[in-house]
């Protein structure tokens, strides 16, 4: 049986499908509770001292179990009026039998209907409402016997109560579970959304960015100030359609706070002229902390690459990833660097290195390699969990 249930008739809103049994069970256990009432106080009837107290009782509660039938709504007020019914019918087992009969170990009036009031206020309230549900009835008992519990008192109160909290208890967890469903699918509605507007985007205004960029490079003069507007405009509107330039604890577009992201969408908003992009085909989700910083440590590689790669050397990423973490490699085709230099960058003051990649990395609980010699370009190898390592 599935978590995700339809509308509930009962509550008006979205509930699990064993609340929803729970409120189908609750339906036949009440007029039958009533029929055992009403045998049982039937074979009492000639020592009873008020016999008609009983038949009011009984009456009230097979109206109430009748009208529930056809009365769907299952609100906190319905349930509160069902354990008042429940309260009233135990503190008038007295006035029908005798505080005597009370006394020796009498059922009380409703015997078990009072527990299914205390279940229906577990199932519309959960847990605490069960508790509390199940306290009430349990005082009404001690005040019918005048504060004197017998064995079997203490021992329907010890019933009553387990019944509220454990059944208060599965259909909060089972809330709890149709909660996280709905987020799931939530986050994955949003997802196919994202790659629905990146297509779009990618293949229209990106495109036209793109050419607009090259053919003003390649024009000079006055088109280049218009290429490297396109150009800029090109990356802050691949930024915005992949979420990476969102501020931390802000929600995605479309998103859900806290929820994960797809890193895919990160990446490839770095992909320019001179700078490849490859990606999986499915998605790459992974916390938004991770995706932040390596975004940041991606964009200060290619920083490295425009900065030191050398003039019109081209860079290739690819990402790459499965369920324990994710590895994004970045290499260049630019004129290399000596190994023993970039390990002492950060000695020389350039903390680029050593700070703003390598940090970010070795936070996440992930490490980062170079793999350079000069005339050959260079190779960062970086290796990262989906979820942010327990750093202090």
């Amino acid at each position: 049986m599935g978590v995700l249930g339809p509308r509930s008739p009962r509550t008006g809103r979205r509930e699990p499908v064993v609340v929803e049994a729970f409120h189908r069970g609750l339906d036949v256990f009440r007029p039958l509770a009533t029929a055992y009432a009403a045998l049982l106080a039937w074979d009492r009837r000639d020592e009873m001292v008020r016999p008609w107290v009983a038949v009011v009782v009984l009456v009230v509660m097979a109206a109430w179990s009748l009208g529930l039938l056809a009365y769907h709504r299952r609100g906190r007020a319905v349930l509160a009026v069902e354990v008042v019914i429940a309260v009233a019918a135990i503190l008038a087992t007295p006035l029908a039998d005798g505080m005597d009969a009370v006394q020796a170990g009498q059922f009380t009036l409703p015997t078990v209907w009072a527990a299914g009031s205390v279940a229906g206020a577990a199932v519309v309230a959960g847990a605490r409402g069960g508790l509390f549900a199940a306290a009430i009835v349990a005082v009404a008992d001690l005040v019918e016997i005048a504060g004197r519990p017998t064995q079997g008192t203490v021992h329907n109160i010890v019933i009553i109560v387990l019944l509220g909290g454990l059944i208060g208890l599965a259909v909060d967890l089972a809330r709890s579970g149709l909660e996280r469903e709905e987020q799931v699918l939530l986050e994955r509605e949003r997802l196919r959304e994202r790659e629905r507007i990146a297509r779009v985007v990618h293949d229209g205004v990106l495109q036209s960015l793109a050419f607009i960029h090259r053919r003003g490079v390649e024009l000079g003069g006055d088109a280049g100030e218009l290429a490297t507007l396109a150009a800029d405009q090109e990356r802050a509107l691949r930024r915005f359609v992949s979420g990476a330039g969102a501020p931390a604890g802000s929600m995605d577009l479309h998103g859900v706070e806290g929820a994960e992201v797809d890193l895919r969408l990160a990446v490839t908003a770095h992909e320019r002229p001179g700078v490849s992009v490859a990606v999986p085909g499915d998605p790459l989700l992974v916390d938004p902390q991770v995706s932040r910083e390596l975004d940041a440590a991606l964009t200060a590689v290619l920083d490295n690459v425009d900065r030191h790669a050398g003039e019109g050397a081209r860079a290739w990423v690819l990402l790459e990833g499965d369920p324990s973490g994710v590895e994004l490699t970045v290499r260049d085709d630019g004129v290399g660097a000596d190994p023993l230099a970039v390990q002492a960058a950060a000695s020389r003051g350039r903390m680029g290195v050593s700070s703003s990649i390598r940090g970010r990395v070795e936070d996440l609980g992930g490490s980062a390699t170079w793999t350079t010699r000069p005339g050959a370009g260079c190779t960062v190898r970086i290796i990262v969990p989906r979820t942010r390592g327990n750093q202090p």
